[in-house]
């Protein structure tokens, strides 16, 4: 039965109502078809603590690590190394309709108010590969054969730039939140323009996205699309509300992930399938793909805040331990730390403000445990499972590059 969220006295404070969104939205991810019911059936005992606790046997569906070595390419369970070279070469064939995707982008963000066409065409035009509405477009092509020829209808242009634009206004509104200066390399578009003006651009963008699904015929965009946002939104609820707890389960730490990261990758293919008239089934195992490279794209980011440096992914290494986020390293880091190390980490990640010498020194302590290798390991895991939704769709273009956008998630160096 459809849950919906009462008034209360008790909602009143910030702390319960955080956990009632949180909890009715998990409700949802967990129970609802609509989004995680057939991902997370694909993970034993339906949890993610169960799918990744470091055995063989816990990979999920079945998926045995000896078989995530990076150089096996397998519809099934291998994955293989596709660099950020080889992903541009892949998605050579979608430039038609990203472009398409860019100039409709561009129309909308060309507002009457200059600052707003600056400050999204800044954020826009930072780099970044435009996956979500490539997974849209792509899901649609693998639903509707008669769009492969290169001719997208209207809706499924309109839901990728719908994605897109969710995407950018979620980096906005993410850097205001987490005082971030620096965004793919670039100056974060509050440190140039202020948190006032970079929210308030967020909002104009994100209303541009409502106005996109209220469209005549286009109503069935809607509901993914405001569920989605609402699940981001409960996800960094979460995860503020989390922050500097290493005590939590890893179960927890993928309900936050889900939330945060994999519900607009999930969005974005499902939208596809949908707007190319897919079926239900065909909507469904292109949800769970996106869900499962949403969740091993949070992974993989986790693994880069401490194990790469500032030259490579563009932002300074150790944020999550600056800002107290706590990620899969961090917590498979605990789990082989001693009680000495543990509590070490957990006086430091307390700490704020912090200081670089005591980031490098919680970043020395992850570093010297096997966490960076079991979390790279978990996140190969997740983009097998995602691939394996692909084997009912037929051997086309579009399904090979939606595999190669999933190898290139865990194979990507930034």
């Amino acid at each position: 039965m459809e849950q919906t969220l009462e008034a209360t006295p008790a909602a009143s404070e910030p702390a319960a109502l955080t956990a009632r969104l949180a909890g009715h939205l998990a409700d949802n991810l967990s129970e609802r078809d609509d989004f995680g019911t057939l991902a997370h059936s694909n993970t034993p005992n339906g949890h993610f603590n169960s799918a990744v606790n470091g055995s063989s046997n816990g990979a999920p569906n079945g998926a045995h690590r000896e078989d995530a070595a990076l150089d096996v390419s397998s519809l099934d369970g291998g994955v293989r190394i596709v660099n950020e070279a080889e992903i541009l070469r892949s998605l050579e064939g979608l430039k038609p309709q990203l472009k398409e995707v860019e100039c409709e982008i561009e129309r909308l963000v060309s507002a009457s108010v200059k600052t707003v066409a600056d400050v999204a065409s800044h954020t826009l035009g930072a780099g970044g590969k435009r996956l979500r509405p490539a997974l849209t477009i792509l899901s649609a092509m693998l639903c509707n054969k008669s769009m492969r020829e290169g001719e997208l209808n209207q809706k499924v242009l309109s839901g990728a730039v719908a994605v897109e634009l969710t995407h950018t206004t979620t980096l906005l509104h993410d850097d205001v939140v987490d005082g971030a200066e620096v965004r793919r390399g670039k100056p974060a578009a509050n440190l140039l323009w202020g948190n006032g003006l970079s929210v308030l651009v967020g909002d104009y963008l994100f209303a541009q996205v409502f106005l996109i699904a209220s469209q005549q015929g286009f109503y069935e965009l809607m509901n993914p699309l405001a569920k989605a946002t609402a699940q981001m939104c409960a996800g960094e609820l979460l995860e503020v509300q989390r922050r500097r707890d290493l005590s939590i389960p890893e179960a927890e730490y993928e309900e936050i992930v889900a939330l945060k990261t994999a519900a607009l990758t999930e969005c974005s293919c499902r939208i596809g399938a949908v707007a190319a008239d897919g079926d239900e089934e065909q909507a469904r195992c292109l949800a769970a793909f996106g869900y499962n490279i949403g969740i091993a794209f949070q992974i993989v980011d986790d693994v880069f805040d401490v194990a790469s440096s500032r030259a490579r992914i563009g932002k300074p290494v150790g944020n999550d331990i600056r800002e107290g986020v706590v990620t899969l390293p961090m917590l498979r880091a605990m789990a082989e730390l001693s009680p000495v190390q543990q509590d070490e980490l957990r006086e430091l990640l307390g700490k704020e403000p912090i200081e670089d010498e005591e980031v490098a020194r919680a970043l020395e302590l992850i570093r010297g445990t096997g966490a960076i290798e079991s979390s790279r390991r978990t996140a190969l895991d997740y983009v097998a499972l995602a691939k394996s939704q692909l084997r009912f769709f037929d051997d086309c273009p579009a399904r090979q590059m939606l595999c190669d956008i999933a190898d290139y998630v865990v194979s990507r160096e930034k």
